[in-house]
Formats: C-alpha cells, structure tokens, sequence
C-alpha cells in the first residue's frame, strides 16, 4: 500500500488484522490477493476481485462506518449498483471494519461526463423515499458541525485562514446561510468524482454513502458540478433555483472541508495541509478563477 495521503490511520498491524477478518467473515477464501486503497478520508479500503472492506481510521469513527452500512442495506433498487453488506462487522482494539460487495467501474468517465447523465444519477438520490431510512441518515451537513455547522466555520476555521482572506470566508458562509429553507430529499452528500464509478459513459456505482442526510438537493448539485468540472453547464443538472443556492453551497466546500479535519481532531500536520489546499482555492476564487 502507498501512504500517499498520510491521513490518520490504524498501525498497519491493525489494518491487516482487520481486513483478514472482515475478508473471512465475507466468506472470502484464505490467501485471497487484496489491494489496498487509502485515498478516502474517513476510511481505508481492502479490496479482493468480490469484496470490499471498508476500515475506519480512527477508532471514535465505528459508529458511523456502521450507522453508513445499515444505510446502504436498506436503499432501495436503484439504476446504479451501491455497495451492500457482506458479512458481519468486525472490530479489533477499537478500531471497525466492513465488508461489502466491491463495486466495479471506473472513477473516471471515458470522455466529458454527459450534464444529462449526471442530472439523471442526481434525480435517482433524490427520489429516494426518506420515510425507510430516517433512523439511518446522517445529520445534515455533519461533515462541517451538524446543526452548528455555522458556527463552526465562523469560530473555528475562519480564524485559521490567513488574515486576507477571512472576509471573504465570512462572505461565503454569509450567503450559504441566508438561503431560504428549500424542499429536503435524500443528499449523498458527497457525489465527487471518486465516488461515482462508470461503465463507458454510464454510471455503474456509487460508493460511500457515509454523510447521506435529508438535505437540500443544492449540495450533492453544488459537488457534481465543482467535482466534474461542470460548472460553466449546471443550468443542465438542476432547475434554476436548486442551482442558485447550489452556487452558495460551493462557495463554503474549502472551509467545510477543514472544519471535517478540525472536528475529527485529526493530526496537526494533516489540518494544515487541509487548511493550505483551502486557502489555494479560495486564492483562485479571488483571482477570477472558477472555484
């Protein structure tokens, strides 16, 4: 394995030990080969051809590795695959793991993604019944403080930002917070372009549902259109109103991106390197540049 993004991990050990029981308990045959992929932030990821064993990385983290499984278990069909339970969840010195169906495809569209496609994948998640998965969902907006989220971004991240660029922030957590409080759906929460697996120019999957709330449908447009690049065409993904307050929801993802660091009392070195690529975006942003 390659530690590339140095985020907090269980010792190696841990993780080995983990994934050979996850893999078991999946019924996966002994010596299997297993690959493993640590890019995700909240967990690290040993995969075989069939499985996919899902490791929090830290050990306060289980709870919602699990709350996320349940979640997946209990979707309905949808015109993607999502990544269903295989086995029981294993821990080993407080530390979670899970194993479920591996989901193939690639994160990676073989040419520009089509808005339409897209548009379609977003109104499947939104259409979603919430009333079967209520007990199951994520607090919205948890992945910046949950119901203080404002506050959070206000007195906990903008002060670290350097000082030329905290009116800005304020501005951008200003305008997410006077929108109006729109119709709520089902919001994967995180519909990034690492997270979304294709088939050619098809969505196949999609992976990690971790932060899925009833939510307004503006932030899953609002990462669609950032994540895919897609921004000069988001009139496509949405009807104009989702797409006004999708603008407002960008706005604040470098800052709410640090507060998931601050909040998960991660390592000082990996909050810092967090907060430099925040700043980096919110420099472009200041210098014209698409956000």
């Amino acid at each position: 394995m390659t530690w590339e993004t140095r985020y907090a991990r269980p010792p190696r050990a841990t993780l080995d030990a983990l994934a050979t029981a996850a893999l078991a308990a999946a019924d996966e045959p002994p010596g299997t080969e297993v690959t493993w992929v640590e890019h995700g932030s909240a967990t690290v990821v040993a995969l075989t051809d069939r499985v996919a064993v899902r490791v929090a990385r830290q050990r306060q983290a289980g709870g919602e590795v699990l709350r996320a499984r349940r979640l997946v278990d209990a979707l309905p069909d949808l015109p993607f695959a999502v990544p269903r339970s295989l086995g029981e969840a294993v821990e080993i010195d407080g530390y979670t793991a899970v194993a479920t169906r591996r989901l193939h495809g690639s994160t990676a569209p073989a040419a520009t993604p089509d808005p339409g496609v897209l548009r379609e994948l977003l109104d499947a998640v939104h259409a979603v019944d919430t009333a079967p998965v209520t007990e199951h969902l994520a607090p919205r907006r948890a992945f910046c403080g949950g119901a203080a989220w404002e506050q959070t971004l206000r007195e906990r991240v903008v002060p670290l930002l350097d000082a030329d660029l905290r009116a800005d922030a304020q501005d951008r957590i200003d305008a997410l917070a006077a929108l109006e409080d729109a119709p709520r759906t089902l919001n994967h929460g995180d519909l990034g372009a690492s997270n979304v697996l294709w088939s050619g120019d098809r969505v196949s999957g999609v992976i990690d549902w971790d932060l899925t709330a009833r939510e307004d449908p503006a932030e899953d447009v609002a990462t669609v259109a950032t994540s895919f690049g897609l921004w000069p065409h988001v009139e496509a993904l949405a009807d104009p109103g989702t797409v006004r307050r999708a603008d407002a929801f960008r706005g604040t993802i470098p800052l709410q991106i640090v507060a998931f660091a601050v909040l998960g009392a991660r390592p000082d070195d990996e909050v810092a390197r967090t907060l430099a690529r925040a700043q980096q975006a919110l420099r472009r942003t200041a210098a014209g540049q698409v956000r």
